[in-house]
């Protein structure tokens, strides 16, 4: 066996323990990060309430710069990131660094005309893209994009800079950035807001502009930060970085004929997004934010545990396929789906027993949000949290795809997927007269049957997988997760008189406590079950513990 063979022979022997350490670095900061983004919604909810003025900040915020940064971050990840592993695995980084000055300086180039189209054109955006809006709402959209326009650019840098990084299997640093610009934004927003002055006065209902237009600085910095906290940890490497468009390295050519597909595929959810913001703001003045506000508690479970796995697992996939070791490659992948499932099936059945009391908790205080706003949240998160399972493995499933170099697969099925979101959605709203209930069931209807798809798809390029364990698993599952759900009933049942009138305290405890009742009823129901995961994580504790204290 030759140096190199033995050296991936060891890599492969650690890779457990290193994505198992990168997975939990990650994890935290990005646990740090929604905490964050969380005092911000709850201090945004008590401040303004659902108002047409926080509507203007947020389709600016999510619907054009983060939209443009997502997709953009989408359209490079499958396409860049396996390419320079290959380069990097195979001791070629001369290569490797030819291809990341290329393709940054040409990502760099093509958000700068796309910042300049997005502020230059602002009112001719806004009022094609959200005609819904009166007047006033559409003139401070417009004021917000230009002064935050700027954002996509340094976002767009940010993540070259984070997926080389990844490349190297360096997770810290770029988690780091993300945390940063997570909590300065709101540092940012009310720290400007209270030095000038700048909120609601008493007795106002509404959002003060200049109070928004702090915002919008706010997302400024936090972009930066994102960019300059990462620049450290490769400053070494930056050397080889080179000024140069070399449109012709083979490379560049290979990348940019994986592209199509993607294109396709975030074209569709560009579309989805579009027209859920479009329908939404149709329905009635409010909508958008409650499904945002709705979408953001959904949303937190799978924004940390699962997609730390996604950006781990990607640099180590990348290198198991370019070697052809189907067995690893197939391992990884059912480890993977099991522990989604294993955390997330239960925390979504959890999410909807209790999903009245988690909005008042983080959403209700003594300000602009009312009790029948909640309701109409809980409406929308209900769906939503149905969807938690499909969301979590979604992002990882799709590396799998993009480790092996097909990127059309999981895009072009995901086209299809966004139509029949938006199908739903538009029949929904204008044909039912519904709201915002079916705005996020499709969602969820189109993602599940996405997901099932791709795991039916991928099937055969895969070790064979026994049903029959995949079947015990998944009844074993239901099982446990159908106790929890009538545990958590009677505990929220016998409790819920307690806090019909409390404040955040006491509905923190509330939460605290019925979640830890039907997290310990999940647990020991899954042991009896003998479900495999609960060894495993009861193992690992206590192997952390054994060397923690065993060793003094």
């Amino acid at each position: 066996m030759s140096d190199t063979q033995d050296r991936h022979v060891e890599q492969d022997r650690q890779a457990g323990a290193r994505m198992t350490g990168a997975v939990i670095v990650i994890s935290a900061f990005l646990f740090l990060g929604k905490v964050a983004g969380y005092v911000k919604e709850a201090m945004v909810s008590d401040y303004w309430g659902l108002s047409g003025g926080l509507d203007a900040f947020k389709v600016v915020y999510n619907s054009v710069i983060i939209l443009v940064y997502t997709k953009a971050e989408k359209l490079l990840r499958p396409t860049y990131l396996p390419i320079f592993v290959q380069h990097r695995d195979k001791g070629r980084e001369e290569e490797a660094w030819r291809f990341f000055s290329t393709s940054t300086n040409v990502a760099f180039l093509v958000m700068l005309a796309i910042t300049a189209l997005c502020t230059g054109f602002a009112p001719e955006i806004i009022r094609v893209g959200w005609p819904g809006m009166d007047a006033s709402t559409a003139a401070l959209a417009v004021s917000l994009l230009r002064i935050a326009g700027a954002a996509m650019v340094l976002l767009v840098m940010s993540v070259m800079t984070e997926m080389t990084l990844h490349s190297y299997k360096r997770f810290t640093a770029p988690a780091l950035a993300e945390a940063m610009m997570r909590i300065v934004l709101p540092i940012t927003i009310f720290g400007l807001v209270a030095a000038w002055g700048m909120g609601p006065s008493e007795g106002r209902v509404g959002v003060s502009p200049q109070a928004l237009r702090a915002a919008a600085i706010g997302v400024l910095i936090g972009a930066a930060l994102r960019l300059l906290v990462q620049l450290p940890a490769l400053w070494r490497k930056l050397r080889m970085y080179r000024v140069t468009l070399n449109l012709r390295n083979p490379d560049v050519v290979r990348m940019v004929r994986l592209m199509p597909p993607v294109v396709v595929g975030l074209l569709a959810s560009s579309a989805r997004t579009y027209f859920d913001s479009r329908f939404s703001v149709d329905a009635g003045e409010g909508i958008y934010t409650a499904l945002d506000f709705a979408r953001k508690i959904a949303d937190a479970p799978i924004l940390i545990l699962p997609l730390a796995v996604a950006l781990v697992v990607f640099p180590f996939v990348s290198e198991w396929a370019s070697r052809e070791n189907r067995e690893m490659f197939t391992r990884a992948l059912v480890s993977m789906t099991r522990v989604m499932a294993f955390i997330f099936v239960p925390m979504a059945a959890g999410l909807i027993v209790l999903a009245l009391p988690a909005i008042r908790f983080l959403y209700m205080g003594e300000g602009a949000f009312t009790m029948e706003d909640s309701f109409v949240v809980r409406r929308a998160l209900i769906p939503y949290a149905a969807g938690i399972p499909f969301f979590a493995v979604e992002s990882s499933l799709d590396k799998w795809y993009f480790a092996l170099g097909d990127t059309a697969t999981p895009n072009y099925v995901g086209a299809a997927a966004a139509g029949l979101h938006v199908l739903i959605a538009w029949f929904g709203v204008h044909v039912l007269k519904r709201n915002v209930g079916i705005i996020a069931l499709a969602l969820t209807a189109s993602k599940g049957i996405k997901v099932i798809l791709l795991y039916a798809m991928l099937r055969r390029r895969l070790e064979a997988i026994r049903g029959s364990e995949v079947a015990s698993f998944v009844v074993r599952l239901a099982c446990a997760t159908g106790v929890m759900v009538v545990v958590l009933i009677l505990a929220s049942n016998a409790l819920g008189g307690m806090v019909v009138d409390a404040g955040r305290i006491e509905r923190a405890i509330f939460l605290a406590v019925c979640t830890g009742v039907g997290a310990v009823s999940y647990l020991i129901s899954a042991a009896l079950l003998r479900i495999e995961e609960v060894g495993q994580v009861i193992g690992f504790l206590r192997e952390k513990i054994g060397r923690r204290f065993g060793g003094r």
